[in-house]
């Protein structure tokens, strides 16, 4: 899959990537203030809307992990909204997975200026998901550290106070500490990605941890003994306490705390500080680092040597023809541009007026002597000259240069996309034979359908035309024998409006005569409240399941999607009628003698296919267990026959208890079913889930 990482990404690291995304092709984007310190990230320097469109156009992103600006404390978030906005915009049309991690600032309390901005970007999030194609999770996290180089600049602020033997704390001693370390993100990353639902969901990571700022101060002291922390008055917040959501959802719990990783923080931030140097080092280094200040430096020791050597060869016939101070203002405008050069003639001009007061020469004399002005003419227009020429080749030169580092960037970009490029071609190669809509994909759903349970290949089917068909709207309904009814045995997760549990076959008419005729539906009217598409199974002739499409997007009604529909249903057909005629040949062997009830080896495959079907949400079921005394077995039978429906079960436990597995039945049912139930002359009580899985286990161990 294609990966991008965005927003404040200068905490990642190669193994964070390799950790959240093994086996995915991933682009990170920064800023040009927040470059990432690790070079083995592939990453782009991100300036503007239209870059990442280009960029977004191009790799078809799957997933988008953002990274707020409010997972740093005390940070600047100017312009968070706009850069999430500019990726939601970019990614509105296409269905892609988006996982923003916000900071804690939204679920403080009590809520600050920066809790309403916050709020608003996961607000954004959610307008998103509900106005385009774009899947949202919003995670409220801790504030972020991470035990890297680049995490020791957050902290970088409370180190550099360590040495004058104070450090001034922004919050109150007794303020949370609220901290994440990255390195268990990347864990959590790939658990919410490899479980990704549709639903737009919004989840808070707790701190388990009760540690405060006054903790983290103890750490400082105990790094530099002596050390005075003074802690600030700022509004005293708390954070939600963990409602274990995000524990039994994901299995994901934090191990690291702040307070321990804190003094290898500290470790990394010394080995990278510069060593002493000696004040001659030091005043190098910093001429070297003003540019300004090394170029006056450079000029006066040129003036002072032009002046030593005036003085040295003043009596000396052979050096008279030669002026050292046109020399210095012509090499210091030629190599330093026009301001320098006319400083040069100045310091030259004044040099030239002292040696004149030197042979004798008042002031006067040589302002009104218009011969002297000669000399002072010629410096400054060597000056301005030299400098000029100078100033042109050097713009000319950063011109030119700026061009090549403009051009350079493109090149490593395209070299990116070819490199890319590549990879995509070798994995296109791989995964030839793996098209949906190839012959080897057919193949594969041919071997995923090969089961004798009807159930089990309800539930794979549901799994395998989701994947093909890219549609998240199956239906199957079983028809009962006298077509008076069908009965919901799977649906895919998350439908809305729930599908109905039963449907009346007349309210079906036209659906059934366009598979009796052609032997596919297609809602080519747009009929509200008929399936998009619908196809049939038969056994013997005899129509027995329907399967149906709810919804379809416009590219989905198409005469290609038509037949690979078709052709899929034929698969399903082909396991289903060898499923049934299996069940025929074997269903005297399933029921106890004389009865409808199922054997408990037997019904337990059964339960055990229902609670696997309730788990991936495509269908929900209720075990009722029979309670009192029946005269005998014929009576028990004709009141157990009399109360379950075609599509439900009825069985022996491995505890010998008699039980009705009612498919498609729900907690709201309950009521309604006891009452009907004890109209028939049954008495029954509701099994939780987890005693359920008992019975199933049971009945495996005696297997």
């Amino acid at each position: 899959m294609e990966i991008l990482l965005t927003g404040y990404t200068a905490f990642l690291t190669q193994e964070w990537i390799e950790t959240a995304f093994p086996d995915d092709h991933v682009l990170t984007t920064h800023t040009k203030s927040e470059a990432l310190l690790d070079t083995r990230v592939k990453t782009v320097t991100l300036d503007g809307k239209q870059l990442l469109a280009q960029i977004n156009e191009t790799y078809q992103f799957d997933r988008i992990v953002y990274f707020s600006e409010y997972l740093l404390p005390h940070g600047e978030q100017e312009g968070e909204l706009d850069r999430l906005r500019w990726v939601l915009q970019a990614c509105r049309e296409r269905e892609v997975q988006l996982l923003y991690f916000s900071g804690p600032m939204a679920a403080l309390t009590p809520p600050s200026g920066k809790s309403l901005l916050a709020n608003a970007a996961e607000e954004l999030c959610f307008h998103y998901a509900k106005t385009s194609k774009i899947q949202v999770k919003v995670f409220r996290l801790p504030y972020l550290y991470a035990v890297s180089e680049s995490g020791t600049e957050q902290f970088a602020r409370l180190f550099e106070q360590m040495p004058t033997g104070t450090v001034q704390m922004d919050e109150q001693a007794a303020q949370p500490l609220l901290a994440l370390c990255m390195e268990e993100l990347a864990d959590l990353t790939a658990r919410v990605f490899d479980t990704w639902t549709p639903e737009p969901e919004r989840f808070l990571l707790p701190q388990v941890f009760d540690a405060t700022q006054r903790q983290v101060g103890e750490v400082l002291q105990k790094l530099q003994p002596g050390l005075e922390v003074s802690y600030g008055a700022d509004t005293l917040q708390t954070y939600p306490t963990d409602d274990r959501t995000v524990r039994r959802r994901y299995g994901w719990f934090q191990r690291y705390s702040l307070l321990d990783d804190l003094p290898a923080i500290y470790k990394l931030w010394q080995a990278r500080q510069t060593e002493k140097k000696s004040v001659v080092h030091r005043a190098m280094d910093k001429l070297r680092q003003s540019t300004r200040l090394l170029r006056i430096v450079e000029i006066l020791a040129a003036w002072l040597l032009s002046e030593v050597l005036v003085r040295a060869t003043g009596t000396d016939a052979q050096f008279q023809m030669i002026d050292f101070r046109l020399m210095f203002v012509m090499l210091i405008g030629t190599v330093y541009g026009l301001n320098a050069g006319v400083l040069a003639a100045v310091l030259a001009s004044v040099s030239l007026a002292a040696g004149y007061l030197r042979q004798g020469t008042t002031l006067m004399l040589l302002f009104y002597e218009p011969s002297n002005w000669l000399a002072f003419i010629v410096y400054f227009v060597v000056g301005a000259s030299c400098g000029y020429v100078q100033l042109r080749n050097t713009e000319a030169a950063r011109f030119v240069r700026e061009e090549n580092d403009l051009l350079r960037d493109r090149l490593r970009f395209t070299q990116r996309l070819y490199q890319d490029t590549l990879e995509d071609k070798q994995m296109f190669r791989r995964q030839i034979l793996g098209r949906r809509d190839s012959f080897g994909k057919i193949y594969t759903v041919t071997q995923q359908l090969d089961m004798l349970q009807p159930q089990e290949i309800y539930r794979k089917t549901v799994q395998v035309m989701e994947d093909v068909l890219e549609n998240h709207s199956l239906t199957i309904y079983r028809l009962e024998q006298n077509h008076t009814f069908a009965r919901l045995t799977a649906a895919s997760a998350g439908l809305e409006p729930a599908p109905a549990h039963s449907i009346e076959v007349a309210q079906r008419l036209d659906v059934l005569r366009g598979i009796e005729q052609e032997g596919l539906w297609v809602n080519r009217e747009l009929r509200p409240g008929l399936p998009m598409y619908a196809a049939g199974v038969r056994q013997n002739g005899t129509l027995v399941v329907l399967i149906g499409l709810r919804t379809a997007t416009e590219e989905q009604m198409t005469l290609y999607y038509q037949n690979l529909f078709r052709i899929l249903c034929g698969l399903v057909e082909t396991a289903l009628v060898r499923a049934f005629e299996y069940e025929n040949a074997v269903r005297e062997s399933w029921y106890l003698p004389g009865t409808c009830l199922l054997r408990p080896a037997v019904f337990a495959q059964k339960l055990e296919s229902a609670c696997t079907l309730q788990e991936d949400k495509m269908a929900h079921h209720l075990l009722l267990r029979v309670t009192g005394e029946f005269k005998n077995q014929a009576d028990l039978n004709a009141r157990v026959e009399r109360s379950i429906r075609s599509t439900d079960v009825a069985g022996v436990g491995s505890d010998n208890a008699i039980y009705l597995l009612m498919n498609q039945a729900e907690e709201a049912n309950l009521p309604l079913l006891t009452k009907r139930m004890g109209e028939k002359g049954l008495h029954v009580i509701s099994v939780p889930l987890d005693e359920q899985l008992r019975l199933v286990s049971a009945a495996k161990q005696e297997v």
